[in-house]
């Protein structure tokens, strides 16, 4: 258990602090245990390096974007790193579809899904508090009704499936343990990504009384945004309604012009009539 300044005690699988050292443990150790692995089994330079390259890529790119996240820098950045991050699994989860056309198995399929379904939740969690967000209208994609809970308990059971599959397709201890290693891996980053999702719900919901300086101004300026659309709206209104009633204005005087021109065409009728009947009596 752990203790915040708010003096709320929550489990340590709902603290993201804890969370991402997991996280970040789990990917050395990965790395670590995956080489040396592969200099037990006599593999080449070459292939050692390929393995790196192959395997451990994702691993090296998602270890330096957590790593990252503990510096000062990285959080100013944080909305950047997530661009990177959700390219990376987009990248992923191409090539795990691609996968299922060169080897087609219930594994290939059941990974496939999972990088896929990776990849939506994470478009639509870390994209929820940028502009992206707001320009391309995301509130309205079909994705983003499936609530945060959801993608994290289809993700976890995907997860456990695919450990299930690879623990049965495995002969070596060592594939073995990496594959238990990959799945804890995956349980703790879908967990970070949910942690997240709830973050930014209670964003969208209110303020929390607790919250810094920096929140607090975030939450108005788009407050600020919000306003001057409405202003903005309004205004649009307004002077269309000015329009409209100049243009109503415009025609009855108008109508008022023409009825005085025919009052006074029929009265110089009259009139004429008048004189050219005095005329005749005379």
């Amino acid at each position: 258990m752990e203790e915040e300044k708010s003096g709320v005690r929550i489990a340590w699988y709902d603290n993201p602090g804890i969370i991402t050292n997991i996280i970040i443990g789990l990917i050395a150790v990965i790395i670590l245990l995956s080489q040396s692995f592969a200099i037990n089994n006599n593999l080449s330079t070459h292939e050692i390096l390929s393995s790196i390259i192959n395997h451990n890529s994702v691993y090296l790119i998602v270890l330096v974007y957590f790593v990252a996240l503990k510096t000062n820098i990285g959080k100013r950045y944080f909305d950047f790193l997530n661009i990177f991050l959700v390219l990376l699994y987009f990248i992923t989860g191409i090539t795990s579809f691609l996968t299922i056309f060169q080897s087609f198995s219930l594994e290939a399929l059941v990974a496939c899904a999972l990088h896929l379904t990776l990849f939506v939740y994470l478009f639509h969690t870390l994209f929820r508090r940028t502009r992206v967000w707001k320009e391309f209208h995301l509130n309205k994609s079909p994705f983003n009704e499936i609530k945060n809970d959801a993608y994290f308990y289809a993700i976890s059971v995907l997860t456990i499936f695919l450990l299930a599959l690879d623990l049965i397709v495995t002969t070596t201890p060592d594939g073995a343990i990496l594959s238990i290693l990959d799945a804890s891996y995956m349980l703790a980053f879908a967990r970070y990504v949910f942690l997240y999702g709830c973050f930014v719900d209670n964003k969208e919901r209110k303020i929390n009384p607790t919250t810094s300086m920096e929140e607090v101004r975030e939450a108005l300026n788009d407050l600020g945004e919000k306003v001057g659309d409405v202003v903005d709206n309004v205004a649009d209104i307004v002077e269309d309604t000015v329009d409209q009633v100049e243009k109503k204005i415009n025609d009855v005087v108008e109508k008022k012009d023409e009825s005085k021109k025919t009052v006074k065409k029929s009265t110089k009728k009259t009139t004429t009539k008048k004189s050219v009947k005095k005329g005749e009596d005379k």
